[in-house]
């Protein structure tokens, strides 16, 4: 949703951010793939090539500088943890690391889950009305 305000690197930097925790757990589900192709979409990019023995995370974060597009970062991730429905212990602690990182409020990662929690109900009961 708020992905378009990133600059090309963060939105590179984003991406890697997201196969990471989206195969954090083992588990790239086709809820995940699904959202990180409509994150590509959104950013009108193709989706880059993951592999996690080259992925860096505090390299990956010290992309983001400003604070709105740490927040950004944050909010769409959260999205992406509650696509399918489980929030595994792997992708917790990568969200706690993010938000340690990042020095935002942890109460804001709470906000933030709520949010994303909202979103994906209404995104459910949208593809539902569609097909009423």
């Amino acid at each position: 949703m708020f992905l378009n305000r990133l600059n090309l690197g963060e939105k590179e930097a984003f991406l890697h951010l997201a196969h990471h925790i989206a195969h954090s757990d083992k588990n790239f589900s086709s809820e995940e793939q699904v959202v990180i192709a409509k994150y590509c979409m959104e950013m009108q990019m193709d989706d880059i090539s993951y592999n996690h023995h080259n992925f860096d995370l505090s390299v990956i974060l010290d992309t983001f500088e400003l604070e709105s597009h740490k927040k950004i970062a944050l909010l769409e991730l959260m999205a992406l943890i509650y696509a399918d429905g489980v929030v595994s212990e792997e992708e917790q602690s990568l969200i706690d690391m993010i938000v340690e990182h990042f020095e935002l409020n942890p109460n804001l990662a709470i906000t933030y889950r709520e949010w994303a929690k909202g979103i994906s109900a209404l995104l459910l009961q949208g593809e539902a009305l569609i097909h009423l």
